[in-house]
């Protein structure tokens, strides 16, 4: 098995602290190192350097190589530094495995989550391997749905192939982002469904074959490119090449490959670091607020206070409900329950040319 940790994302709603030059998967958010290095330090414990691969773009090359200086500079698989989302992205990785390691399966770990326990996660990616190596078929992650959350992907579950410790079944159907409640409720209640939770196991030459067959753009630029990779003088060709993809998720194509495969039952807790108000649901709130750094909360409930200056205190006073991120040239201040919003700030900055905030 191979491991694509996957570290090319900016992170625009957990802003001021991800930034483009260091996005949230190179930052501390919660506890004293990265969800990156987090995620390497896990998989090695179980898996040796040369199997795991780091997919990023060029411009985090120093900081993804300082966060794991264990992994072999040959394993860093880099993509240009244009804004495409993870469907071109995640090609150059299948391309670059499909001529490195064609008959070894992979899987995509996501470097801006956490995976508690890292046993449970372990095991997963060990029975992952064995089941994918027996059927060859797609496999993604779920995590079984228990009550309505809009605006993201379900999964319909079929026949379970494996039981146990680990559950794994057919996958009858990708139901993509569901935003009507009810429509939500009522798909819960009748069927058996997981949230979509990514963790993407598959040969690579079986997902570039349906590269092919849904998206022939992007598999036509993938060849191109994998045709220059490690050829001297080549970046900037590839550049051409990249730019011109459309952009897009690689649910554009796996979408239509779901219903021929399976979905494993995440065991662990699976924490994705989306929005300010997630990182407070996994930090552990001393009397219902979150704070890191120097920090002063009275009579303050439901809020995230962070700071990331040593020399300047935040003090808070019979707040709720509230998030509060202070970084050396960036103060955000938002209800928590508006996290997500935050994007909008990132928009507002771009329309205006405040580049050095972003």
């Amino acid at each position: 098995m191979k491991l694509i940790v996957t570290a090319g994302g900016q992170g625009t709603k957990v802003w001021p602290l991800s930034r483009e030059a260091k996005p949230k998967q190179f930052q501390s958010l919660v506890g004293k190192i990265s969800s990156y290095k987090q995620a390497v330090s896990t998989l090695l414990k179980a898996y040796k350097a040369s199997d795991i691969y780091i997919s990023t773009k060029k411009r985090y090359a120093s900081i993804a190589s300082r966060q794991s200086p264990e992994i072999p500079k040959e394993n860093y698989i880099f993509e240009p530094d244009i804004a495409k989302d993870r469907g071109p992205g995640e090609g150059i990785a299948f391309i670059t495995l499909n001529q490195k390691h064609p008959d070894e399966p992979f899987m995509i770990i996501q470097a801006d989550n956490l995976r508690l326990p890292e046993e449970k996660f372990l095991k997963t990616i060990e029975e992952a391997e064995k089941i994918e190596k027996r059927d060859k078929k797609f496999m993604s992650g779920g995590v079984k749905a228990t009550y309505p959350i809009l605006g993201i992907d379900y999964l319909r579950l079929g026949k379970r192939i494996r039981g146990n410790d680990i559950e794994i079944y057919q996958t009858d159907e990708f139901i993509p982002r569901v935003d009507d409640y009810h429509q939500t409720k009522d798909l819960i209640n009748n069927f058996h469904v997981a949230t979509h939770s990514n963790h993407n196991c598959w040969y690579p030459g079986l997902m570039l074959e349906a590269y092919k067959k849904h998206r022939p753009d992007w598999y036509q630029s993938l060849l191109r490119i994998g045709d220059l990779l490690n050829k001297p003088g080549s970046d900037s060709r590839i550049d051409e090449i990249y730019s011109q993809m459309e952009a897009g998720g690689t649910e554009l194509v796996t979408s239509h490959v779901f219903k021929d495969g399976y979905t494993i039952l995440l065991p662990f807790k699976w924490i994705d670091f989306g929005t300010w108000d997630s990182v407070y649901e996994f930090a552990d709130p001393q009397g219902e607020v979150s704070v890191d750094g120097e920090v002063i909360a009275i009579d303050t409930k439901n809020s995230l206070i962070k700071s990331t200056n040593a020399k300047k205190i935040i003090a808070v006073c019979g707040v709720e409900n509230l998030v509060v991120v202070d970084t050396k040239d960036a103060l955000l201040v938002c209800r928590k329950d508006r996290s997500q919003d935050v994007k909008q700030i990132i928009a507002l900055l771009k329309q205006k040319n405040m580049n050095k905030f972003l």
